[in-house]
């Protein structure tokens, strides 16, 4: 089934993978890693989308729920979830390991950069590691539940958001609230720093590195769980009940509904992207593909739990 833009289309103004190697494959084909998009959801579970929609598992040795995972150049992954556990791999995903971190509370969001900090983030922590992983350095007060970070790739722009909508800042040493969007859940960076878009119950933008906000109108009975930014400054959102919403680089808006499922993540392709789908993926663990920049969207692998993660080794990390 095709479903593009002409159904349940509005028009708004603005206002202002991580390679695997072997184990159990579904979809026709053999294991094996390769490109594609790598998912994590509950139960522990960790799935490679393959270019030919074929997927291979990975027993990632846990059984808890994984709500995050980034990927940065062609190597390495962190994935992170419940009762503080933390994945990671340095050899494209043919082993994964254990790392230690300092908390036992659920970890829900992560962040990395290209040659700097990885940040974990969850409810009453927040953390940075500057040696991959070796050691790492709480920066949270204890009391403030983090459910979003995103880090520029090619800049020192971080940005959190936490449960309170809250935007904080992180300028080296310490977080900074900067702005509270009252039902922001979800916040990307551009590579260079200086765009970010916020999502949840709206839509929000900012091109002066989150010091001040614009917000976007849109239909105000969506709710976003998750928004990317493209290499172009345009950003898709998803969330509940199949919602997408593309935003071009000018802020403007257009939504639609894929399917009726809740989706909880997302990556997109494009220029600098390293590959050429988009995914989008949920409650019901239906896999949504996009080869159009997420003009049009096609089914693609049912992956059988519900998907809180999705990125690939390589340009576009989150």
């Amino acid at each position: 089934m095709r479903i593009g833009m002409a159904l349940a289309l509005t028009l708004i103004a603005a206002a202002g993978g991580c390679k695997k190697g072997t184990t159990t494959s579904t979809g026709g084909g053999g294991g094996g890693g390769g490109g594609g998009g790598w998912l994590v959801g509950s139960s522990g579970r960790m799935v490679n989308i393959h270019t030919d929609n074929t997927t291979s598992g990975y027993d990632t040795g846990t059984t808890e729920r994984l709500n995050g995972i980034a990927c940065r150049n062609q190597g390495e992954a962190w994935v992170v979830g419940t009762a503080g556990t933390v994945l990671y791999t340095n050899d494209g995903g043919t082993t994964w390991t254990n790392q230690r971190v300092p908390t036992s509370v659920e970890l829900r969001a992560l962040a990395t950069q290209d040659d700097g900090p990885v940040f974990l983030a969850g409810n009453g922590t927040f953390l940075e590691s500057d040696d991959v992983g070796a050691t790492w350095r709480e920066l949270s007060d204890g009391h403030t539940n983090f459910r979003a970070v995103a880090a520029a790739g090619d800049s020192d722009t971080i940005l959190a958001v936490s449960e309170d909508g809250t935007v904080w800042a992180h300028d080296g040493a310490q977080l900074a609230a900067r702005a509270k969007l009252a039902g922001a859940r979800a916040v990307a960076v551009s590579t260079d720093g200086d765009t970010a878009i916020v999502a949840g119950h709206g839509l929000w933008r900012s091109t002066d590195r989150g010091a001040t906000w614009t917000n976007l109108t849109t239909n105000n009975e969506l709710a976003f769980d998750d928004v990317r930014l493209a290499a172009d400054n345009t950003a898709i959102a998803v969330g509940a009940g199949g919602a997408i919403a593309m935003i071009d680089a000018d802020g403007h808006v257009l939504a639609q509904h894929v399917g009726t499922s809740d989706f909880h993540t997302l990556r997109i392709s494009g220029s600098g992207w390293g590959d050429a789908k988009s995914y989008a993926a949920g409650d019901d663990g239906q896999v949504w593909e996009s080869s159009d920049l997420g003009w049009t969207w096609t089914r693609g692998p049912n992956v059988g739990v519900a998907v809180y993660g999705i990125d690939q080794i390589g340009l576009g990390h989150r």
